[in-house]
């Protein structure tokens, strides 16, 4: 998988990589870096070990050498879901259903300035990473949500 660059979140920088997969997709994050841009160095590495346990049927995650080191990286979309249980656990409390946290808007934020300067997609790929998040990774936690 290549690294297409790094988004600062909450001031430290956060790796994004190519998906390990064809399907239209957002980019993928480094979990430690993006936990480690709101939490202690403990707790993101426990958030990384809950990672590669998430989903019963699919992998969720996949790893990659990220500079010295070997990263675990995620989808987008479990990259929002981690952000908004760090806001929860912050004691985020949403006005609305529509209301996101700090952590959650700040990541956000950053992913998509990168997105739209690095990561172009059609329409039509954009609607489909969307319904699709994580390719053909994430396809079996999808159904299981059906």
């Amino acid at each position: 998988m290549t690294k297409l660059g790094e988004i600062t979140v909450n001031g430290k920088q956060v790796s994004v990589f190519k998906p390990p997969h064809d399907a239209p997709d957002f980019p993928w994050v480094d979990v430690e870096e993006l936990a480690l841009a709101f939490l202690d160095p403990a707790a993101a590495t426990r958030m990384v070990g809950h990672s590669h346990r998430f989903g019963d049927t699919s992998r969720v995650v996949a790893t990659v050498r990220n500079g010295d080191r070997i990263a675990t990286i995620f989808c987008h979309a479990m990259a929002q879901g981690l952000c908004g249980a760090i806001d929860e656990w912050n004691g985020f409390k949403p006005a609305d259903e529509d209301d996101t946290g700090p952590a959650h808007w700040a990541y956000c934020i950053a992913l998509g300035r990168f997105a739209a300067d690095h990561w172009p997609m059609s329409f039509e790929n954009l609607i489909h990473a969307f319904k699709n998040p994580g390719g053909e990774f994430m396809k079996d936690v999808r159904e299981g949500d059906a």
